[in-house]
């Protein structure tokens, strides 16, 4: 697999706009996206602002880039074990998270219609 290619797959499915990762790396997002899509590189430097600042958004996406990059799985990892290797720092950024991508499923949308009434 390509960089780019892991790049594109990492976002995808840590659902990481390319608007959201260009603001959090202080770059563009035509930059971010001529990248994603195999049409221009980056500098190692640049790589490692992209991967920070995704890591930043959805804790676990640098090192799922990293396993798709080495053509590991991280699939065998249970939730325990990803949430034990976190810095302590890392916490809040996944429950966050992980608040963001429940408010998007069914039962998040359920909860947010109980709130409001």
């Amino acid at each position: 697999m390509f960089i780019h290619e892991a790049f594109n797959e990492t976002l995808k499915r840590y659902r990481i706009s390319g608007r959201a990762l260009a603001e959090a790396a202080d770059v563009s997002q035509s930059m971010v996206s001529q990248f994603r899509h195999g049409k221009k590189g980056v500098t190692d430097e640049m790589l490692d602002n992209l991967l920070l600042a995704m890591q930043q958004i959805a804790p676990g996406s640098r090192s799922y880039f990293c396993s798709l990059v080495a053509g590991e799985s991280l699939g065998s990892l249970g939730v325990k074990q990803v949430i034990e290797g976190i810095s302590e720092e890392e916490i809040p950024q996944l429950l966050v998270a992980i608040a963001y991508r429940w408010k998007n499923t069914e039962g998040g949308k359920m909860a947010g219609e109980l709130l409001t009434l």
